[in-house]
């Protein structure tokens, strides 16, 4: 938090932040996973509910309901944004919002639904991966503003193209 926030991750080479290449879009190793979104926060959510660190959990919610937009110019990886920026903000969203005591000190009464208003922004980004493949099987990259962009291929790994279809295969396009 310290030396990267609100870029998505920390480079420990330079002790910064880095997010989206912006000036290199075919850096795949970087542009797969960051989005310009806040990952490591997102993506840190349940972690401190593992850690038992209900203080830390309650400020990184507030701080990804006032800081976190998925509005960005940026393409990425759908098995990737899926699995820890999808994942995480549905579950701190049931975290913050159970009051039946069965996450303790975690439920955050203030809490509105936030979490769940992102997750619903960023599936709704997502889900154009899914629409006239050809195969069925979900485009591998989308662009967060402009959904897939010509020219991208739809090459991906069966545990990546798999675990979509189970978790978006429910919802009818």
């Amino acid at each position: 938090m310290e030396y990267a926030f609100p870029a998505d991750e920390l480079d420990p080479i330079h002790c910064t932040g880095r997010g989206h290449d912006h000036e290199n879009r075919d850096n795949i190793n970087i542009n797969d996973v960051l989005g310009d979104y806040s990952l490591g926060l997102i993506d840190t959510l349940d972690s401190f509910v593992v850690f038992g660190d209900s203080d830390e959990f309650k400020r990184a919610v507030k701080l990804v309901i006032n800081t976190v937009s998925f509005e960005k110019n940026t393409t990425v990886q759908v098995f990737e944004s899926t699995i820890r920026v999808l994942g995480s903000l549905l579950a701190a969203h049931m975290i913050a919002s159970d009051s039946s005591n069965r996450y303790g000190p975690f439920y955050m009464p203030e809490y509105g639904g936030e979490l769940l208003t992102l997750a619903h922004d960023l599936a709704g980004r997502l889900l154009p991966a899914f629409e006239g493949t050809g195969t069925g099987i979900p485009w591998t990259r989308v662009n967060l503003q402009r959904g897939v962009l010509p020219g991208t291929t739809n090459s991906t790994c069966t545990s990546g193209a798999g675990s979509l279809l189970l978790e978006f295969g429910g919802i009818e396009i």
